[in-house]
């Protein structure tokens, strides 16, 4: 038998069944729509409309017409979308009206959040949702590095959206199925500038003036900006590259190279 949830809305009492999935209690669109005394249709339409900001496995699940019927004694022709605590709180933030502040909060400290009738979970459910959610998480972050290889396609070197590609089909099947290219060492222009002793900014203005900053001296990569979590294109310079830009500084500032060794035209000399 279903445990029965009290709660008191205005003055009047309702009682809730109460519906589990994946160890936490979940609502329906129903649930939402009658406690809400909105017309029926109400919940699924405002969800259909901001889909795009749920995160499924998060804010809510999906249970096709048989398991509906089977694990909630519920008809869904369509199936049965079942929401989490944080995906009903963003499906009714646009209800302001006093009834709504009122069944948010009976529904948030009697039903979610109420320790009185909630089941404990046993290990292997906790195992389960842990490794669901990892699941989650890495098929976002693998949706992500797919998309990354694609907005930057023509812009980041062949290795490069190579390299984004495999890592996103390795995080998938948990295995590598796809080679990765052989990546030669570079050097970002913050490491040249802190062997050099002089600022990034230099060496960055030195390879825009001697056109440096092409395939034969390096390749562009996505990075971390510095100020922000976002991804930017970032010129990283090979062997090659490196030398070139200490022979150009040099010239500019006569800095020794990195090696130690004098050039001919500073032995000899008093």
């Amino acid at each position: 038998m279903a445990k029965i949830v009290q709660l008191t809305i205005g003055d009047q009492h309702h009682e809730m069944a109460v519906k589990e999935y994946h160890g936490q209690r979940v609502v329906t669109f129903r649930d939402i729509d009658e406690l809400h005394r909105r017309p029926e249709g109400t919940a699924r339409r405002n969800f259909n409309e901001n889909k795009h900001h749920f995160i499924k496995g998060d804010d809510y699940f999906v249970r096709n017409s048989y398991e509906a019927k089977t694990e909630f004694g519920i008809i869904a022709p369509n199936g049965l979308v079942l929401l989490t605590e944080s995906g009903y709180l963003m499906l009714v933030k646009s209800f302001t009206d006093d009834l709504a502040w009122q069944v948010q909060r009976q529904l948030v400290n009697h039903y979610f959040r109420s320790k009185a009738l909630a089941a404990p979970k046993d290990n292997s459910l906790r195992q389960a949702e842990i490794e669901a959610r990892l699941r989650n998480a890495k098929t976002r972050q693998a949706r992500l590095m797919k998309q990354m290889a694609e907005d930057f396609k023509g812009q980041l070197s062949p290795e490069s959206i190579q390299l984004l590609i495999a890592g996103a089909t390795e995080l998938i099947m948990g295995k590598a199925l796809l080679p990765k290219p052989q990546i030669d060492i570079h050097f970002t222009a913050t490491e040249i500038a802190e062997e050099i002793g002089v600022s990034a900014n230099k060496v960055g203005r030195v390879a825009n003036k001697l056109n440096l900053k092409t395939s034969e001296f390096g390749k562009w990569i996505l990075d971390k900006s510095p100020h922000s979590d976002k991804q930017v294109k970032t010129f990283v310079y090979n062997e090659k590259g490196r030398q070139a830009l200490f022979e150009a500084i040099k010239r500019e500032m006569r800095v020794v190279p990195i090696n130690g060794a004098a050039d001919s035209d500073t032995t000899g000399t008093g």
